[in-house]
């Protein structure tokens, strides 16, 4: 068969409708106008970014943002924004039309990390992971080890004191929370 007879291939990425959220939690100041750049970049539009000082961090600030978009758009977030090295952020793209949803948590120390996330908001762990994990593990505690690094536990740690200040609405609450 001809090269002008075989049908186009398809790029995963873009085909459906999607949407998410963005929480970035801490970014310095210097970079806010670079950072909403790149997001309205990878989206397609202006967004207007709202800033609030983050108290966790002197002198860093936290925005949210609900976007629309095609799928892949949250791996296109992740992947941009993954470059600021100094941000703390969270993504979450919805699972739409029989497709996973995906889940990114970043931060400096720990990089980047990404998960499939059910139509329930789970972190969706397959039979080859655990598999893997079962393999290569000697003991039981490095089992465990290797189902909290799936499960993204040392991320949610990690940004667990941002999310309770987001949730809470509490700037106060930031002077009882340890970082």
């Amino acid at each position: 068969m001809s090269s002008l007879h075989q049908p186009p291939t398809l790029n995963p990425v873009g085909i459906g409708h999607s949407h998410g959220s963005l929480t970035i939690y801490s970014a310095p100041k210097s970079v806010l106008t670079h950072i909403q750049w790149s997001i309205n970049e990878v989206l397609g539009r202006p967004y207007e970014l709202k800033w609030s000082s983050q108290p966790l961090s002197p002198g860093c600030f936290r925005t949210q943002l609900s976007w629309n978009g095609a799928l892949g758009t949250g791996a296109k977030l992740a992947s941009n924004l993954r470059g600021w090295h100094y941000l703390k952020f969270e993504i979450y793209e919805a699972a739409m039309n029989g497709s996973d949803g995906s889940l990114y948590m970043f931060t400096p120390e720990l990089g980047l990390f990404r998960s499939n996330i059910g139509p329930h908001g789970d972190i969706m762990i397959n039979e080859h992971q655990l598999n893997s994990a079962l393999a290569y593990s000697i003991k039981d505690s490095d089992v465990v080890s290797e189902i909290e690094k799936m499960l993204g536990k040392q991320w949610n740690e990690s940004l667990e004191p941002y999310r309770r200040v987001e949730i809470d609405g509490l700037d106060e609450a930031a002077g009882r929370i340890s970082v």
